[in-house]
């Protein structure tokens, strides 16, 4: 697994963005769909809507992949939540981002989850992390 520096994550989180934007607007068709399926009745009809759902959840599953190709760590779906591996003081930390937030602002220990976030200004004094 790839260990970033804030500016590394931050550069990838870059071509996350629009993955995730692409995502989230294939999640919506897909709530639609669903909603429009329980209501359809024409056989045919339920067909055409299945094949498209199974095709909108390939290229979610797809994008998924692609995030975490780039090394993106995916905790989280509604809202999108992405660590990214990270080291300060010589212990592994997670970079946070959170679907909707301009840039990665936070970051928490392994185990403490999102819960645990902490603003990456704290890390600042470190070099390692720039």
């Amino acid at each position: 697994m790839k260990v970033f520096t804030l500016k590394e994550a931050r550069e990838t989180l870059v071509k996350i963005k629009p993955i995730v934007e692409d995502i989230r607007e294939k999640k919506e068709e897909l709530s639609r769909l669903y909603e429009e399926l329980m209501e359809q009745e024409d056989e045919l009809e339920q067909m055409y809507l299945k094949t498209r759902i199974k095709e909108l959840e390939l290229q979610i599953r797809r994008h998924l992949a692609r995030i975490e190709e780039l090394g993106g760590v995916i905790k989280g779906l509604d809202p999108i939540l992405i660590d990214f591996l990270s080291e300060h003081e010589g212990r592994y930390i997670w970079l946070c981002w959170k679907e909707g937030e301009e840039t990665i602002m936070y970051w928490h220990e392994l185990n403490a989850g999102f819960a645990g976030r902490r603003p990456v200004q704290e890390l600042e004094e470190s070099e390692t992390l720039f």
